[in-house]
């Protein structure tokens, strides 16, 4: 009779019957409680209707009443798809596949649920399998081409799209994934190629939209690549990396105020805000304090000679450190960090719900993030109020905008008291004396050498900041300031400059204003084993970027012995040279207007003897200074924590 009845409800359900064949599923499991065919089928009806919760409560019970069905394992995993759990959906599509090993559907979706986890290896593995099956499978090389670009095997991942595209022209994930493995070549013509091709098969689809101003954003093409982004939004307005990617680039461009910098933000922020409430561990003075720091970079990064001098110097006896790493490849420096702090968690497979819950469950103080809108950031677990007190600090020279982050480290010259900067961030300010910054070197730090201008017969300026800070206002300043000095020339080093495309670029935007090409050196990348600082010794003075100042560039090329020349502009990333420069005691190198950068530069440029005095003292000068004390900026920032920690806390 049971056989019968699921019949007939089957045909209901098919027929779109729902609530008719639900109640001949609910009268088959009266008489047979464990009737994992029902069970399975009620699942399948409460998936349809957007009841996850409830289908994966019946699919789980089949399974528990007959666990060899690999059909339950499949719509388990398309249940946790739907539902966002990803991990979820990997086991059980992995549990379907090995009890059918030449179901292909299953293997796919296994492949594909992978990649979106970024496991890739086990993607692959997954996805040669169904080739094997089919080796046609359209949708097994898309999946196959984004998880060897994943491993960075690019030439194997172009491979295997254009195998995609040949077999499918008119499927924009195929194109997408295939201009995704020409882009980290360095193939950026071809690659912008496909992402056109992408658009031109489907213009709604927004992942081809998004890397499409990613490669523009490679050749140089700024404005360009901030349309790309906006337009994604505007059709996906959930579509948070091209959000970031968007708010980043802003930073970049000249017209932007602290007005629209800071709209920007919030909108970002009303988008992606939760009003989940904060833990609230007591507060005490004399208790320890732990403090959480969020970030991508416990590693060889920039960030990092930023943050082991606070590591290194924090006091344990009142401080008790949490490190959440969203780190998916660790390098020769994560195992420092390891050492430096109390707790070690790794949240790079965390959703941002479970790391939360985990920063809850440690009862951290204050949470600290590192990254602001940079790449890999987790900002969306301050969103749900992990902690009472929540902080931003060091990685991004803008506002969160998010409400939910309560103070923002920072010094009174990129962010002046008497001036506006205090409307314009979500957080409040938190100006520490001295400097927000506390630098400590590489170990492989190069020795300085002579003055170039010695040898050489003219003098050499220099600039190492990412390439999309140089805009066209800079390169006119530039180059005045190379036609006012005689003979002298230009070097730039950046990763984007090893693109031919930019590179010309570059030149052409020089020879725009009079200058040569040969009085513009351009250098591309340079591996750390092949010591890139050394570089510094080819560089007499160095030219800061504006309106977004170079950080850790003007660190390595104080210490590298080149002073640095800086135009104070009127928001927070136009005014961190002035911050480094006033707080190592050379303000005369901050210039106020074009005019005066210029003119700074010619002036330093006529007085070679001051230069070579100037670079064989200024490393001493900036290790003896507040910008290298890393006890003093300890205990300057352990002291405004348990200042805030003892504040009455935000309302829920």
């Amino acid at each position: 009779m049971s056989r019968e009845q699921l019949e007939k409800g089957l045909e209901l359900h098919q027929q779109g019957k729902l609530d008719e064949a639900a109640a001949i599923y609910q009268e088959v499991l009266t008489v047979d409680q464990g009737n994992a065919d029902a069970l399975h089928f009620l699942g399948l009806i409460a998936q349809q209707r957007g009841d996850l919760s409830t289908a994966v409560n019946h699919i789980e019970d089949a399974i528990a009443a007959e666990p060899d069905r690999p059909t339950f394992h499949f719509n388990l995993g398309a249940t946790y798809t739907a539902a966002g759990e990803l991990t979820k959906a990997a086991v059980a599509y992995g549990k379907a596949s090995q009890l059918k090993p030449d179901w292909l559907d299953a293997l796919i979706n296994l492949g594909t649920t992978l990649g979106q986890l970024k496991k890739y290896a086990p993607a692959e593995t997954a996805l040669r399998q169904a080739l094997e099956l089919d080796p046609n499978k359209i949708s097994a090389l898309i999946g196959l081409t984004a998880a060897l670009e994943g491993q960075g095997l690019s030439e194997a991942a172009e491979e295997i799209g254009r195998q995609a595209i040949a077999l499918d022209a008119s499927s924009p994930e195929a194109w997408t994934n295939f201009g995704n493995a020409l882009n980290s070549q360095g193939k950026l013509s071809e690659a912008e190629d496909a992402f056109h091709q992408a658009l031109a098969a489907d213009s709604t689809y927004s992942t081809a939209g998004y890397n499409l101003g990613n490669v523009l954003d490679k050749q140089w093409r700024q404005a360009e690549a901030l349309a790309c982004y906006r337009q994604v939004i505007e059709a996906d307005p959930d579509y948070l990396s091209a959000w970031q990617n968007m708010l980043l680039n802003l930073l970049y461009e000249p017209d932007q105020t602290e007005q629209s910098l800071f709209d920007a933000h919030t909108a970002w922020a009303d988008q992606f805000t939760s009003s989940s409430s904060a833990s609230s561990p007591e507060r005490t003075p004399e208790k320890r304090l732990k403090i959480g720091y969020v970030s991508p970079d416990f590693r060889t990064h920039s960030c990092a000679y930023f943050l082991k001098p606070l590591f290194a110097a924090h006091d344990r006896g009142g401080f008790e450190i949490y490190a959440y790493a969203n780190l998916r490849r660790e390098d020769e420096t994560t195992p420092w960090f390891k050492d430096h702090a109390d707790h070690w968690c790794d949240i790079v497979d965390m959703n941002d719900a479970e790391a939360a819950q985990r920063i809850r469950q440690d009862n951290i103080d204050i949470l600290v993030d590192l990254a602001g809108h940079s790449a890999n950031n987790r900002l969306g677990i301050f969103t749900l109020n992990p902690a009472p007190v929540q902080v931003s600090w060091l990685g991004y020279p803008a506002t969160t905008g998010l409400s939910q982050i309560d103070y923002r480290l920072t010094d009174e010259v990129t962010d002046p008291p008497e001036g506006e900067a205090d409307q314009y961030h979500s957080e409040q300010l938190i100006r520490l004396a001295g400097g927000f910054h506390c630098y400590q070197p590489a170990d492989s730090m190069p020795d300085v050498g002579p003055l170039p201008a010695l040898k050489n017969g003219y003098v050499t300026f220099g600039s190492f900041n990412h390439t999309s800070k140089i805009t066209t206002d800079v390169i006119e300043v530039w180059a005045e300031i190379l036609k006012s000095v005689p003979d002298s020339k230009l070097l730039l080093k950046g990763k984007m400059l090893d693109s031919e495309i930019v590179r010309q670029k570059v030149h052409e935007l020089f020879e725009n204003q009079g200058i040569p090409s040969n009085r513009v050196t351009l250098t591309g990348w340079i591996a750390r084993d092949q010591n890139p600082l050394a570089l510094y010794n080819e560089v007499d003075i160095c030219l800061d970027t504006f309106p977004y100042n170079g950080t850790t560039t003007s660190f390595e090329a104080l210490t590298m012995g080149a002073p640095v020349i800086t135009l104070r502009g009127e928001r927070h990333a136009a005014r961190v040279g002035a911050s480094i420069l006033s707080h190592l005691g050379r303000s005369e190198w901050i210039a106020g207007t074009p005019e005066s950068y210029l003119e700074k530069a010619r002036q330093l440029a006529k007085n070679l003897p001051f230069l070579q005095e100037t670079r064989a003292g200024l490393r001493a000068q900036l290790q003896q200074s507040s910008l290298a004390n890393g006890a003093e900026f300890a205990a300057k920032v352990e002291a405004v924590y348990r200042e805030i920690c003892l504040r009455k806390p935000r309302p829920a």
